[in-house]
This record gives structure tokens, C-alpha cells and sequence, in this order.
């Protein structure tokens, strides 16, 4: 669904916004997701303290770290105000967008803060995610992604330029938090009542984990947000555009590796509260393996294809290169895999542990992408990312095994087997990909789609154990209707 929306809407945005207006909304984005920042990491020690309460039973706990939360995020929000006002006067100088549109921008990054109302209700999305609901957020963000994507087509269409896409996205994020709020605000009648008594020892836990939760949120941002400002201040709002779109298929598929980690790690933590670690350890590993299955069968055909779907797309000019191609691909799948690794940390309590590793690969990843895009130009990011990304697959299971005695043999062994099958599959498919010419939309979704099937087939047949099979025999059986199960 995500691809089909970006396939029919980034043509016509480039088409009546311009590459100028499209890149410099893109890099101010960027910056203003900066802005998160001043939660100061209370959304993930929240979120941890949800899961926590929740796996033991204790609703009026969980009553009380809502109302804490909804308390605390009144006050970031005022901060955030402020901020963002600040940061909206010098954005134009900031993303080095051309004279005549430099109000224009700073208009729409204003009229963009204004989502920043929504702050106080952010406690409902970590209910939802710790209930291990991720099925009904999910859902909301595609009808957000569905309401943004109207938005800004007509308002781009009607000459609203950047204003126009500010106001789009404003209009999905209400219906979003008004959806989720009013769901959870029936299971919890009396929350508004219980706002303004305090609870000094849910206040205290906040506190303890807020601070490495924010370094580790900064950590995060500086490797995930960085490489568009770095590409608009260097080279120019415009290259945004070519390294945005040859990002955009591995970015959708980035996006689904990553559900996987976000989908099961409320399961993981309840698992640990109730000390059931070999369970848990045997889970973390099976969805290692799953991650490293799903990201081969999604990104070796995009790294194949990628150019073939760009010229069809938004033209070959937009092509930002095959390095740039091979290197988003590969950071998409380290990245699936990190996320899971750090979603076990975050969502046992124990994100302080992974503070110092994180800290510093981030800090590696942003003095070498600076350096590395003046020199290398548009992958520069990118082999800044990957350099990051490295330490940080070297150290997690490292800690892995040390906070949860994770088995690394059994943990790296889900990781090499798919990649043993994987690699030289990719090899094919690349030669294969490089031998012709896709015939059209319709010829290029057959290859990529067969592409990833061939990859699944394989790894169904020889890298799952047999137990393996039948638990995925019997999990889709029960998500099948019941006419069609078999006796």
C-alpha cells in the first residue's frame, strides 16, 4: 500500500511543487524532528513502564503512569512551542533554500508546529503498543498516510507549495491522535480526573530511565536524520530529490523489517518480567531469523531493480547512483536487525545498558558522514551510517549475551545461514537484472516480485528447520477461515 501511494503521489508532487520546494520540505523535516528531542527520552521510559504494568495486571498502576505521562507531556509541550518558533525563523538558512522561497518555507515550517498540540496525548500510542495492539496503529497510519497523501496532492495542485504539504500533514497527524485517543479514552473514563494528582514514585521511575532513553534518542536521530540536511547544506536542496527517491523503495521495505521488532517486542518483555528467559531467548533468535529472511527477500530485488523502477517512476536523471543504491539497501537490512536487538533493552528497562554503545557509533556515523559528503558527495551519508551501524553490530550481542544470555552461536547462526543462501542468490539476480530490460510496470513487478518469492522458497526449503515449518504451518491456520482449515 505504502509503495503504490509513493509510485502515484511523488511524481505529481515533483511535477507541482519543483525539486527546490520538494527538497527543502524534505531537510526541513529533517531539523524539525530535532524537536522530538525535548521530550528528553520520556516517551521511551513511559513506554517501558506501560509494559511493565500492564504485564502485571495492575490497572490503577497503569491509570496513574498514563495521567504521570499526559502531566509530564504538558510541560514538553510548552518547551517545544517555543523551540520550534525559534527554529523556524533561521530555517531557510539552515536548508540553503533559494531567496524567493525562504518565507514561503518559514511560513509552512510554522504552520507545521502546529501539530505539536497533539504532544499531551502521546501517552495513548505506548498503551496501545505495550497491549501489544501495534495491528490498531498500523491501521491508523495507513488512513493518516492516506489522508496526508490527498492533502498534499490537492493543496500542491491549488499552488500552496510548501504551506501546502505543512498543512497536509497536519491534517493526517488530528485524525491519527484523535482516533487512537478516543479508542483507549473509553477504557480509561476517569484518566482526565487523576491528571493532576501526583504519584512520586511513578514520577521517579520516569526519571530514572529518561535520561539514557534521550541519549539514546539523540543517538537515533543523529544516525537516521542527518543525511538529508547534511546532502541540503552541502550540495543544495535540489539533490535532496535523486537521494530521497533512490532511497524510497528500501526506505517502504525498511519500514516493514522493522514492524517485525516493533510488533513483538511488548511479547519479549512480558516473557522476561515473568522470567521465562530460555522462552524468550529461543523467540528473540527465531525473529532474528525472520528479520534477516524478510529483509533479503525484500531488498535483494530492489537493489536489482532500483534502477529500472526510478527511470519508469521519476526518470533515470533522478538516479542518484549505484553506490548509493547498494549502500541504502544494505543499512536497510543492519538497521532491521538493530531495531529488534535494541527494541529487547528498551522494552525490558534495561536501555541504559546500550546508552554508551550507541552514543558512540552515533557520534562515529555523524563525523563521517560530515566529512565523507563533502568529499564522496551523495553516498557520503550513507558510509557514514554503514561505518555507525558496524560498531553497533559488534557490540549488541556482545550485550545481548551479557544482560540476557542470549546464545550467540544460535543468534549469529540465524543471521549467516539466510545470508549464505542470500548472497550468492543476489549475485544472480544482479547479473540476471543487468542482462536486459524490464518490459514496463507490468514486467518490472513480475521480475521483482518473482525475485523475492525465489528467495522465500529457499529459505522455506532450506534454511527452516522442520519444527520451524510446522509452527508456521499452525500459525497460519489460525489466521485462515475457519472453512478453509483442514480437519
Amino acid at each position: 500500500m505504502q509503495l503504490a501511494i509513493a509510485i502515484i503521489s511523488t511524481p505529481l508532487l515533483l511535477h507541482w511543487l519543483g525539486d527546490d520546494r520538494f527538497g527543502a520540505f524534505r531537510a526541513a523535516n529533517d531539523w524539525a524532528n530535532y524537536i522530538g528531542l525535548l521530550e528528553f527520552g520520556v516517551g521511551g521510559a513511559l513506554s517501558a513502564l506501560v509494559a511493565k504494568a500492564l504485564g502485571s495486571g495492575d490497572r490503577s498502576q497503569v491509570r496513574s503512569i498514563l495521567a504521570t505521562g499526559m502531566r509530564t507531556y504538558l510541560q514538553i509541550f510548552g518547551v517545544m512551542i517555543v523551540a520550534s518558533v525559534i527554529l523556524g525563523w533561521f530555517i531557510p538558512d539552515l536548508v540553503q533554500i533559494k531567496p524567493e522561497l525562504r518565507q514561503e518555507l518559514r511560513v509552512g515550517y510554522w504552520i507545521g508546529c502546529l501539530g505539536l498540540i497533539f504532544v499531551p496525548l502521546t501517552p495513548f500510542q505506548f498503551l496501545v503498543s505495550a497491549s501489544q495492539r501495534s495491528y490498531l496503529i498500523n491501521l491508523l497510519l495507513m488512513v493518516q498516510s492516506f489522508l496526508i497523501t490527498g492533502s498534499t496532492l490537492l493543496l500542491a495542485k491549488l499552488g500552496l507549495g510548501i504551506p501546502g504539504q505543512y498543512i497536509g500533514i497536519l491534517i493526517g497527524a488530528a485524525v491519527f491522535q484523535i482516533s487512537l485517543c478516543w479508542r483507549e479514552l473509553r477504557a480509561y473514563p476517569d484518566l482526565f480526573s487523576t491528571i493532576l494528582k501526583r504519584n512520586p514514585e511513578v514520577e521517579k521511575e520516569l526519571w530514572q530511565l529518561n535520561i539514557p532513553t534521550f541519549l539514546l534518542k539523540l543517538s537515533g536521530q543523529i544516525a537516521l536524520f542527518t543525511d538529508n540536511i547534511l546532502i541540503a547544506s552541502n550540495l543544495g536542496a535540489a539533490m535532496v530529490v535523486p537521494f530521497f527517491v533512490t532511497q524510497r523503495l528500501a526506505a517502504i521495505a525498511q519500514s516493514q523489517i522493522q514492524g517485525v521488532g516493533n510488533a513483538a517486542w511488548a511479547s519479549l518483555a512480558e516473557l522476561y518480567f515473568h522470567q521465562e528467559l530460555a522462552k524468550f531467548n529461543a523467540r528473540l533468535i527465531e525473529l532474528t531469523r525472520l528479520v534477516t529472511i524478510m529483509a533479503i527477500a525484500l531488498l535483494v530485488p530492489i537493489a536489482c531493480y532500483n534502477p529500472y523502477f526510478l527511470s519508469l517512476w521519476v526518470g533515470s536523471s533522478r538516479y542518484a547512483g549505484e553506490a548509493v543504491n547498494l549502500l541504502v539497501v544494505i543499512n536497510a537490512f543492519l538497521l532491521g536487525l538493530l531495531s529488534l536487538w535494541g527494541w529487547v533493552f528498551s522494552g525490558t528497562a534495561k536501555i541504559g545498558q546500550i546508552v554508551p554503545l550507541t552514543f558512540i557509533s552515533s557520534s562515529i556515523n555523524l563525523a563521517a558522514s560530515f566529512g565523507l559528503t563533502r568529499s564522496l558527495g551523495l553516498p557520503g551519508p550513507l558510509v557514514g551510517t554503514l561505518i555507525g551501524f558496524s560498531i553497533s553490530l559488534c557490540g549488541l550481542p556482545i550485550l545481548l549475551k551479557r544482560n540476557f544470555d542470549t546464545p550467540l552461536r544460535l543468534l549469529f547462526g540465524a543471521v549467516i545461514k539466510p545470508l549464505g543462501f542470500g548472497i550468492p542468490y543476489g549475485g544472480f539476480l544482479w547479473w540476471f537484472s543487468r542482462t536486459h530490460t524490464p518490459w514496463g510496470w507490468l514486467g518490472l513487478g513480475m521480475e521483482m516480485i518473482g525475485a523475492s518469492l525465489g528467495y522465500g522458497a529457499i529459505a522455506w526449503l532450506l534454511i527452516l528447520e522442520p519444527e520451524e515449518r510446522d509452527q508456521w504451518y499452525g500459525r497460519i491456520k489460525q489466521i485462515m477461515p475457519q472453512k478453509f482449515r483442514k480437519p
